[in-house]
């Protein structure tokens, strides 16, 4: 079995990110969040965004108008199996505002929190299965 790396909780928290690479030439769209941690995010996009690369993000939190902005780094691309399926790619959060990671980490919590408990059809069962 293969030991686990990474040192903080993954959440699905889907959120829109607009993403743009510093160089007007380069990488920039809109891609679908897949999971996130305190550190960074799983992001799916239809191109291939090359390691090392630096973006500027903008992350679209659900019923929340004020977008977050954030600064990540490419740390692994890889192209998913299947005709038209895209890359996911791995970005290192490197320039966030501690308040901004608030707002994105509460949402994400918040959305596990709900799905966890809407896993059982009687929240009252799920002290049992612990």
């Amino acid at each position: 079995m293969e030991k686990e790396r990474r040192k903080f909780k993954r959440f699905d928290a889907y959120m829109s990110v607009r993403y743009q690479a510093p160089q007007p030439e380069e990488n920039g769209g809109i891609a679908l969040s897949k999971d996130l941690s305190r550190e960074g995010l799983k992001l799916n996009s239809p191109t291939q965004l090359p390691l090392g690369t630096t973006l500027d993000l903008e992350l679209d939190i659900p019923d929340d108008p004020k977008p977050v902005r954030v600064t990540g780094k490419i740390v692994w691309s890889e192209a998913l199996q299947g005709k038209d399926q895209g890359y996911d790619a791995g970005i290192r959060f490197m320039l966030m505002d501690p308040v901004d990671k608030f707002r994105v980490l509460d949402y994400a919590y918040n959305h596990w929190l709900e799905t966890k408990v809407n896993d059982f059809s009687d929240p009252e069962k799920v002290s049992e299965l612990e």
